[in-house]
Formats: C-alpha cells, sequence, structure tokens
C-alpha cells in the first residue's frame, strides 16, 4: 500500500490485516469492499479511509440534480454512496457511474447484514 487508509471510526483496524483487507478488496471505482472494512475515496484519491464493517450502520445511495448555471436545464444526476458509522456520522464517496454504486450496494447486501438501501 501506497497510502495507508486512515479509520473514520473511533476503532481500527490492525496494520497487517488492514493491508490484508483493503488487496483482496472489491473495487468500485474509488470506493472498495473488504471483509473487514468499506474503503471511502476523499476528494482526489481512492480508498484513502476506511470504516470497519461492525461499526457500519447504514450504507445506502444519495442521488443529486447538476443544474446548467445559466440555462437551467438539468444536465445529469450525481451518485454518492453514504455510509453511516459509530453514532450517526456519514461519509460521502461520489461515483462516476450510477451502476458501478448499484453494483457495490448489491455485493454489500450479498456479503454483510448492514441495511443497504436509498434515503
Amino acid at each position: 500500500m501506497l497510502i495507508t487508509p486512515r479509520s473514520l471510526s473511533t476503532s481500527a483496524l490492525d496494520k497487517e490485516e488492514l493491508k490484508a483487507d483493503k488487496k483482496n478488496a472489491l473495487r468500485f471505482e474509488s470506493c472498495a469492499l473488504g471483509k473487514r472494512a468499506i474503503y471511502v475515496g476523499g476528494l482526489f484519491l481512492g480508498s484513502i479511509y476506511y470504516a470497519p464493517l461492525h461499526r457500519v450502520k447504514r450504507v445506502y445511495k444519495r442521488l443529486a440534480v447538476s443544474k446548467g448555471f445559466y440555462e437551467g436545464k438539468v444536465y445529469g444526476t450525481l451518485a454518492y454512496l453514504v455510509v453511516q458509522y459509530d453514532d450517526g456520522k456519514e461519509k460521502t464517496c461520489r461515483f462516476e457511474h450510477e451502476e458501478a454504486l448499484d453494483n457495490m450496494l448489491s455485493a454489500i447486501r450479498n456479503s454483510t447484514k448492514i441495511p443497504v438501501g436509498k434515503r
């Protein structure tokens, strides 16, 4: 790992456990899903933060609409992954393609017991 991910939660994984988990994680654009944590990207770098799965309370998709500055026309939707952890804290990660976000949510739904849904 070039950059060691930083824990968003109050609890953290061991360095060796973190390294192995991130190496084997399923990648979805700038986010990833491991067996022990969900990795989310920052502003410019992917997967630089993580939340241990035992601390994650809920994961869902947030959609926003982008409008033109002068015309006021709708250009498209922006898709975000929202991870709620600890006591209501949230971290969002923007996705370029909504299909990749849907694939990540279905992977989370199939491999964990974390509540997944739209808000």
